[in-house]
């Protein structure tokens, strides 16, 4: 990117838009009136769309010529919380070069990515060869489980001919990719009571309910024994065909990614069956467990325990469907006396795209031709709830990205390749370049 276009995207990386946070409300709104401004840079004009979350905002753009196919460009501007800010090497929110890398909070998960596209639109459109009519619809609540762009999408009385969505990992360095599924979501919070109070566990435990040993006998019901969940929340997966597994063997093995990512295998076959866990199949993870006072010199027995769980959804699978499932085998799980409440923290449909799309495959040979990399299709273990809701409505969506598997993506020091911004804005303009030439 020129410097010009680089110290824009510095702006809008430096606006801490923590969509989970109610505190940066105002920095959710900052960063929408930046992005219109940046569409108009492209020519077009924007609206806000408010429907009780964090601000949507769509875009039009129109093409250089008048009979041009359309396409609605997906990106959100919310990013995730940043945890310790010990763990940072550099403030999350001021940007910075490092060997190579531009590191802080949404460089790669999205804003790096979505500011690519704007730019190869902003680009074309100054050059007068916008091949397509571009309809921007970028959202506030992707990483918080809000809906506001898949209620637009589904609602859109004239929908996209395409989409383009950068928000998806390359296979490796210099190794493209465009998306062939995604898995869904089911985020949950479980919340246990076995009593009003906490109590002595010198006088009571071994005797009373703990809400501690209840959540903990929960989840372990839950959780998967050697990469396989509980057989009820595995139906209607959708096998990847025989030359997507094929492909898995082309790309890096299971234990070189785990170990990049400085994880260690969850048992002996992890490595071997990464590629299958990982986009193939449902997979439940926790990420969060509260109860009593660690950190506390306090015997207590517990009275309260909550924990926040997701569980990602294969293709093939009805999202609604293992959602009642999982919430039956929870309430199933607890003893008697245990109060359990579920709070439903969201909910994403998996997706299927079809590589052998004119629209896809005409995208995956302008990623080649711009780049000078393979690009091949594979499935993404990730879930962006958008992707399921056009697929529904029939439109082929061309989900890529910049982003390498080891940019710390929801973690601290997260990064993108600086040269990765100029190779991803070349691609996006090659991609409109195919499309356009498909014609309506």
């Amino acid at each position: 990117m020129t410097p010009d276009e680089r110290e824009r995207l510095f702006a809008l990386l430096r606006i801490p838009s923590v969509s989970a946070l109610p505190e940066h409300a105002p920095d959710m709104e900052r960063a929408v009136d930046l992005l219109a401004i940046e569409i108009a840079r492209c020519g077009g004009s924007s609206d806000v769309v408010r429907n009780g979350g964090h601000p949507l905002l769509v875009g039009n753009v129109p093409a250089s010529t008048d009979d041009a196919p359309h396409v609605l460009v997906y990106g959100h501007y919310d990013v995730q919380p940043v945890g310790d800010l010990g763990d940072w090497e550099s403030d999350p929110f001021t940007p910075e070069v490092r060997n190579g890398n531009l590191y802080g909070r949404g460089t790669s998960d999205d804003k790096g990515n979505l500011f690519m596209l704007i730019v190869a639109v902003q680009r074309l459109r100054a050059a007068n060869t916008l091949p397509v009519h571009i309809r921007f619809v970028i959202d506030g609540e992707e990483e918080s489980g809000g809906e506001s762009a898949v209620r637009y999408v589904a609602g859109d009385t004239v929908p996209a001919d395409a989409a383009v969505i950068f928000d998806a990992p390359m296979i490796g360095p210099a190794r493209a990719m465009v998306c062939a599924g995604l898995r869904g979501l089911v985020y949950r919070r479980i919340r246990v009571r076995t009593a009003p109070r906490d109590a002595h566990s010198g006088l009571y435990g071994g005797a009373g309910l703990s809400a501690a040993h209840t959540l903990v006998r929960i989840l372990d019901q839950l959780i998967a024994r050697n990469g396989v969940l509980h057989p009820d929340l595995c139906v209607g997966i959708a096998a990847p065909a025989p030359d997507e597994r094929a492909a898995w063997a082309d790309l890096p093995d299971g234990a070189s990614m785990l170990s990049d990512a400085g994880l260690r295998p969850a048992d002996d076959r992890a490595a071997s069956d990464f590629y299958r866990r990982t986009v193939a199949a449902p997979s439940l993870e926790i990420h969060g467990i509260t109860c009593g006072e660690p950190d506390a010199v306090k015997t207590n027995l517990v009275s309260e325990a909550t924990a926040t769980l997701s569980l990602r959804i294969a293709p093939g699978q009805d999202a609604d469907a293992v959602a009642a499932t999982l919430d039956r085998l929870i309430a199933a799980s607890a003893p008697e006396g245990a109060d359990v409440d579920i709070t439903r923290l969201g909910t994403a449909a998996p997706a299927l795209c079809d590589p052998r799309d004119p629209v896809i495959a005409a995208a995956a040979g302008a990623i080649t031709a711009s780049t000078g990399w393979p690009c091949v299709p594979v499935r993404s273990g990730g879930s962006i709830p958008i992707v399921a809701t056009l697929a529904g409505r029939g439109i082929p969506t061309v989900l890529s990205g910049f982003a390498l598997p080891d940019d710390g993506i929801h973690g601290p020091n997260e990064h993108l390749r600086e040269s990765h911004l100029e190779i991803g804005t070349r691609a996006a303009m090659a991609i409109f370049a195919a499309i356009g030439s498909l014609g309506r």
